[in-house]
């Protein structure tokens, strides 16, 4: 028999996803994200075409508080999740407001926090 254990990566983005469905943008951001944090993302769900380039907590909680306004919910359907010592990535499948869509996603910790994030839609 086969015990499967989940790593701390994969807890960390359990808890990641789980802040951020239940509409705790700010906590999430505080917790997860480091005072300095860089956030790059090609989501094309706003007025300013992508690439977005975002720095610090602040600006990261707006740009996370504007996100779930827009895709409302996240209903993951496929997940494939790697970690490494210093880095989380992963590829998922979820519906939302704006449909089915596929992201990627790479994390850079430092700390056990996000130091850089770098988002990828299709």
């Amino acid at each position: 028999m086969t015990i499967s254990t989940v790593t701390p990566g994969r807890q960390f983005f359990d808890t990641h996803v789980e802040t951020i469905m239940a509409g705790k943008i700010d906590e999430m951001v505080d917790r997860d994200y480091t005072e300095d944090a860089v956030l790059i993302t090609f989501f094309n769900g706003f007025q300013t075409p992508p690439p977005l380039t975002i720095k610090g907590r602040e600006n990261i909680k707006k740009f996370f508080h504007d996100y779930l306004k827009t895709i409302g919910y996240i209903d993951i359907k496929s997940l494939d999740f790697t970690e490494t010592e210093g880095a989380i990535f992963f590829q998922a499948k979820f519906n939302c407001n704006l449909g089915l869509v596929t992201v990627g996603d790479a994390w850079t910790m430092r700390d056990g926090q996000i130091a850089y994030h770098y988002g990828f839609w299709v």
